[in-house]
């Protein structure tokens, strides 16, 4: 792919965008990081909410990475838009709709990752994944060919499509330092829009020791290895359903 694909949607499918920072430890406690956090973002995040989801533990005490029930604590903009969310030796930048372009996406990760490490103080980066998720509609009848390069291949034995259905792959780039994974799945449904598809790309940097301070070029580079692998995996007729234009 090249630069031929960089457009953009008046209607694009996208609806969450977020860079996951995972850290081997932070310099400062827990408790006395949000407070920090809070002081210095208080008036653009006012709202503070707590949160247990499903998470990854790792780190230098730690024997091999572990799957755990962890509490995040997400700082909310005033207009619900953009979330920042910390967990243990975890940084999390969420951009919901409506998300301008990459290049304002990109100074919001850049400004958190900025204060975090202010107030956080971390230690050996473990990884970074930048995510884009994406909610294409479905018309009455129409098959997931139709859509999708990228997908799955159904016997004529087969009377129907599959539903629910979820396709997991994973890609490997620059010579397995990253990796692309690709979710094809069911989404769940809208009062105005019963059927959908939910397309998650998870770009992921898996060597952290090979970017040292490299964090926003690599973040450039996963951002351009999304947005090819999202052209790739779509038809040309559901692309031009987004409206295009020129940059």
């Amino acid at each position: 792919m090249g630069n031929e694909k960089r457009v953009k949607y008046k209607k694009p499918p996208l609806t969450e965008a977020l860079c996951e920072f995972r850290f081997k430890e932070t310099g400062i406690p827990s408790n006395i990081i949000l407070g920090k956090l809070y002081e210095k973002i208080e008036q653009d995040f006012p709202t503070v909410e707590t949160h247990k989801s499903i998470g990854v533990q790792a780190g230098e005490k730690v024997p091999s990475p572990a799957i755990v029930m962890e509490e995040r604590t997400r700082f909310v903009s005033k207009d619900r838009a953009r979330l920042i969310q910390i967990g243990s030796g975890l940084l999390v930048a969420n951009q919901l709709e409506p998300y301008k372009d990459y290049q304002a996406f990109r100074e919001f990760i850049q400004e958190t990752i900025d204060v975090y490490r202010e107030v956080a103080k971390p230690k050996g980066l473990l990884s970074i994944g930048l995510r884009y998720i994406n909610r294409i509609e479905m018309a009455p009848n129409q098959s997931l060919d139709e859509i999708f390069h990228i997908g799955f291949r159904i016997p004529e034995d087969f009377q129907s499509s599959p539903d629910p259905y979820l396709l997991r792959m994973e890609f490997v780039y620059c010579g397995k330092r990253d990796k692309l994974v690709v979710i094809l799945a069911t989404a769940a449904p809208h009062e105005d829009s019963p059927s959908a598809v939910m397309l998650d790309f998870n770009y992921a940097l898996v060597e952290p020791d090979e970017i040292s301070d490299r964090l926003l070029e690599w973040m450039d580079e996963a951002h351009e290895k999304i947005e090819d692998a999202f052209h790739a995996c779509i038809t040309e007729s559901t692309l031009n359903t987004f409206e295009p234009e020129e940059v």
